[in-house]
């Protein structure tokens, strides 16, 4: 609910979410989801180091758990690993044939920070029911991709779903710790057609 703003206060959220956090760790210590969901928060507050302390944890506590093993592959995507993030995500979907959709968002993500555009294009036609932030990361693979017609409809139906939607506000939706990635992925949305905004780089 935090992360993606269900809620009307969300700095009123944190300090519940933390001492849940404490709580649950002083509860059990070796409880993977709990550094699971540590490693999540982490990264989203953007403390790389914390989130893969907490995600390192996680995987030596319980290395066949395919929440965590994706969640691996993410973090080290958004880290500016993504050759080896998008194993951790292959080797999740091999642990769960019956997986997420969202795991491809995943993987689709890593492929595209890999350079790997038609592989990342790929990735997220699996998806059968994307969101605003699948179609506009489909949207950029496809420009980059060289399928101007793919990348135009995926961003129609992304800024139908959240009109007015820039690029600007959009890299609240990422978790990159170096600025060259986020680069990469702001010029191919606003090729594709999401309006800039302000200081979109």
């Amino acid at each position: 609910a935090w992360a993606n703003g269900y809620v009307e206060d969300r700095d009123a959220l944190i300090p519940l979410i933390e001492a849940e956090l404490r709580e649950a760790l002083a509860l059990d210590e070796n409880d993977s989801d709990v550094h699971r969901i540590l490693a999540a928060v982490n990264l989203l507050y953007l403390e790389f180091d914390k989130s893969a302390f907490h995600q390192e944890r996680a995987v030596t506590l319980n290395p066949n758990d395919d929440l965590i093993v994706v969640q691996q592959g993410e973090i080290l995507t958004w880290l500016g690993q993504p050759e080896e993030g998008a194993e951790w995500i292959l080797r999740a979907m091999r642990l769960n044939p019956f997986h997420p959709e969202r795991f491809w968002a995943h993987l689709g993500r890593a492929r595209f920070c890999a350079g790997k555009y038609d592989e990342a294009l790929e990735a997220y036609r699996h998806i059968g029911s994307p969101n605003h932030v699948m179609l506009a990361w489909k949207a950029a693979s496809a420009q980059r991709a060289g399928d101007g017609e793919a990348a135009q409809q995926a961003m129609a139906g992304a800024l139908e779903q959240m009109p007015g939607l820039t690029v600007s506000e959009f890299r609240a939706a990422t978790q990159f710790r170096n600025k060259e990635d986020w680069l990469l992925l702001a010029s191919a949305l606003e090729e594709a057609g999401m309006p800039p905004g302000e200081e979109a780089a």
